[in-house]
C-alpha cells in the first residue's frame, strides 16, 4: 500500500484529490495537511511513502518543504501538483528533488501512474518539462532581485526602484540587465510580463548579498 500525504489547502482540490486516490487500491490517503507547518509536523515522524504537494500555500512556499526533504536521506517521493505550469516551476521542482510534477487538472490515470513511478523510486517528469528544466536552470532570486521585480510589476521607475531598494540607479540598471538575460527579454515590459506570466515571484527569495559583495544573480557565480 502506497501511503500518501496530501500538502493542500484549497477544499476543493482536497476532496477531487481524495475521491481519485479512493478509487486506487494501492493507495492509502493517511493525511491532509493545509500548510507547511501541518506537513513538518507530521512529516517529523515519516509515516509516507509519497507527498502530493501543493506550491502556494498559505504560510509558505512548498519550494522550502521541498527544499527541507531534499536534506533528509529517508524523505518521502514528491509529486508536485499545481495549477501553474512554468518552467521556473518545474525547474525549481526538479533542481529540489521532486519526483515528478503535474497540474492539478491531470487525470486520474495521469496522477496515480506517477505516483506509483515515485513510490519505486522513479521519476516521473515529462522528457518535455526535463528540456524546459534545462532551459530554465532554476537559480534562486536574491531578495533584492525579488524586490526590485516586485517593483517592476508595480510601475515603479528605475529611480523610484533605486529609492525603494537604496542603492544607486546605476546599480538597478545593472541588476535588469542581469534580468534581462536571465529571463530572455529586452525591455522592462518583455521582464514584467515573463515574471507575472511565470509566477516567479511565488518562489522563494534566498538572502541579499552580505556588505560588499558584487550584486550579481547566482549564474554569475
Amino acid at each position: 500500500m502506497i501511503r500518501i500525504l496530501l500538502v493542500e489547502d484549497h477544499p476543493i482540490a482536497v476532496g477531487g484529490i481524495a475521491a481519485m486516490l479512493a478509487t486506487a487500491p494501492d493507495m492509502d490517503l493517511v493525511r491532509v495537511a493545509g500548510s507547511l507547518a501541518g506537513a513538518r509536523a507530521f512529516l517529523a515522524a515519516p509515516a509516507c511513502d509519497v507527498v502530493l504537494l501543493d506550491l502556494r500555500l498559505p504560510d509558505g512556499s512548498g519550494i522550502d518543504l521541498l527544499r527541507e526533504l531534499a536534506a533528509q536521506p529517508d524523505a518521502p517521493g514528491v509529486l508536485v501538483l499545481s495549477s501553474f505550469l512554468t518552467r521556473e516551476y518545474v525547474s525549481a521542482s526538479i533542481v529540489l528533488g521532486a519526483g515528478g510534477f503535474l497540474l492539478k487538472t491531470a487525470s486520474t490515470e495521469e496522477i496515480t501512474a506517477a505516483i506509483r513511478t515515485i513510490a519505486a523510486g522513479g521519476l516521473a517528469f515529462t522528457a518535455e518539462q526535463r528540456r524546459a528544466s534545462r532551459t530554465a536552470s532554476w537559480e534562486p532570486l536574491t531578495q533584492r532581485e525579488h524586490d526590485l521585480l516586485a517593483g517592476l510589476l508595480a510601475g515603479r521607475s528605475n529611480d523610484e526602484l533605486a529609492g525603494d531598494l537604496g542603492v544607486a540607479r546605476k546599480t538597478v540598471e545593472g541588476m535588469l540587465s542581469r534580468l534581462f538575460a536571465r529571463y530572455g527579454v529586452v525591455t522592462r515590459t518583455e521582464l514584467a510580463l515573463a515574471v507575472d506570466r511565470g509566477a516567479v515571484l511565488d518562489l522563494p527569495a534566498r538572502p541579499n548579498p552580505g556588505p560588499g559583495a558584487p550584486l550579481r544573480s547566482p549564474r554569475e557565480s
